[in-house]
């Protein structure tokens, strides 16, 4: 019944429960039922019942019976309801009777020891981590980073972070806002570009788009670059569009920046419309790094010459090489292949779309499908079509048709 109370967060009711059961001599409490009532004095930040506990569980000698999870229960009690004094006595007389403390234990220790700035307590709470292989521990591991940066110790903090395997948005709350420069833009900055310098994107874009960070020009151009570092053009582009929309100030750095992408796609577009599909092919060849953007410039570039063979290779190419395929690849693919009468190929592409990629077709797409089908003559297939459309025919639809019935 206590742990069940526990459970549904019903402390007082376990506490009241606990207090029956002491009251009948028929029945003893053992090590589980005090770590049940300790847990339900943390729930409830209870100093004075848990240190009753604690005396009843000393009385009863069963701090020496060598069970970490009634330590971890009453070093939890105490730390948690703001006696981080109680925890660390309770901490050193754990270390002094028993043996060494596991994560949970140190979990619940280390906030205390960031409490009281008891560093030379925490470090040795640290160097048991390692020692255990402990350090490695997602909580554990934000534990003392959090630690180091309460007790402005930043270069350890850094130094653990960055040797985490596994960092979540907790570690990182740890890292930023218990050190305090919420406010110093040019921490932040070093830190966006160490983190996009090294790949990590997810963690350079957790603390850009952070939303008590006051961006400045530099944050964006720091993205920017990194983005066209690791050739990721498309969002080089969406981050240099948001930047204005926000009203910040471009400079000759942000040109300068976002300058390869434009100019690489605008030649591969340029070169395409004056009928050198050969100098287009170069233009995408000489870049150092392409995305998906680059590659659907390519295949835009194919579909305005109805080079349907061409720009299915490329497409399949993209698939193997795991460049992201959107609803722009596919329109472009189809278009060619419409050019090219390429009907069955244009078949399988219009149904990979949907049933491969989830892509719902747009309207757009389904007019290149009937333009395709009704260039071979196939008007009964496009009015099964038109039946399954999800939305209204509209004028190129209708249009495709009407071409194709002349």
């Amino acid at each position: 019944m206590i742990r069940a109370n526990i459970r549904a967060n019903q402390h007082q009711d376990s506490l009241k429960m606990y207090s029956l059961m002491a009251e009948n001599e028929r029945i003893e409490p053992d090590k589980y039922t005090f770590t049940f009532v300790l847990k339900a004095c943390t729930g409830l930040s209870s100093f004075e019942n848990g240190e009753k506990i604690h005396e009843e569980v000393v009385k009863r000698n069963l701090e020496k019976c060598g069970d970490l999870v009634v330590w971890s229960a009453a070093i939890a009690a105490f730390s948690q309801s703001g006696f981080p004094q109680e925890a660390l006595s309770l901490f050193r007389d754990m270390q002094n009777e028993y043996s060494q403390p596991n994560n949970v234990t140190l979990v619940r220790v280390v906030p205390a020891c960031a409490e009281l700035r008891a560093v030379r307590l925490g470090k040795s709470a640290h160097c048991h981590a390692i020692k255990a292989s402990m350090d490695s521990d997602v909580s554990t591991g934000t534990a003392l980073v959090s630690m180091y940066a309460k007790c402005n110790l930043f270069n350890s903090a850094l130094n653990l972070f960055n040797k985490m395997p596994l960092i979540e948005v907790v570690t990182w709350n740890a890292l930023i806002n218990r050190y305090g420069f919420e406010s110093d833009c040019h921490v932040k900055n070093a830190l966006i570009d160490m983190y996009a310098k090294c790949g990590s994107f997810s963690s350079a874009e957790f603390m850009f788009n952070k939303t008590e960070f006051s961006k400045d020009e530099v944050s964006w151009n720091t993205m920017i670059a990194r983005y066209m570092q690791y050739g990721l053009a498309k969002e080089a582009l969406s981050a240099f569009h948001s930047m204005k929309f926000e009203s910040f100030q471009t400079n000759v750095v942000t040109i300068e920046r976002v300058l390869p992408a434009v100019s690489h796609l605008t030649l591969i577009d340029l070169y395409a419309k004056c009928g050198q599909l050969d100098l287009s092919e170069r233009v995408f060849e000489e870049m150092e790094n392409t995305d998906s953007v680059s590659w659907n410039a390519l295949l835009t570039a194919y579909s305005m010459h109805g080079e349907g063979d061409r720009a299915l290779s490329v497409f399949s190419l993209m698939e193997k090489r795991d460049v992201e395929v959107d609803s722009i690849s596919f329109l472009s693919v189809l278009s060619a292949g419409r050019h090219a009468g390429l009907v069955e190929e244009g078949r399988k592409i219009f149904h990979c779309m949907r049933d491969n990629y989830h892509i719902e077709p747009e309207v757009e797409r389904y007019a290149c499908l009937v333009d395709l089908l009704g260039r071979a003559g196939l008007f009964s297939e496009i009015m099964d079509l038109l039946k399954t459309m999800p939305m209204e025919p509209d004028g190129g639809v209708w249009g495709a048709l009407l071409d194709a019935s002349r």
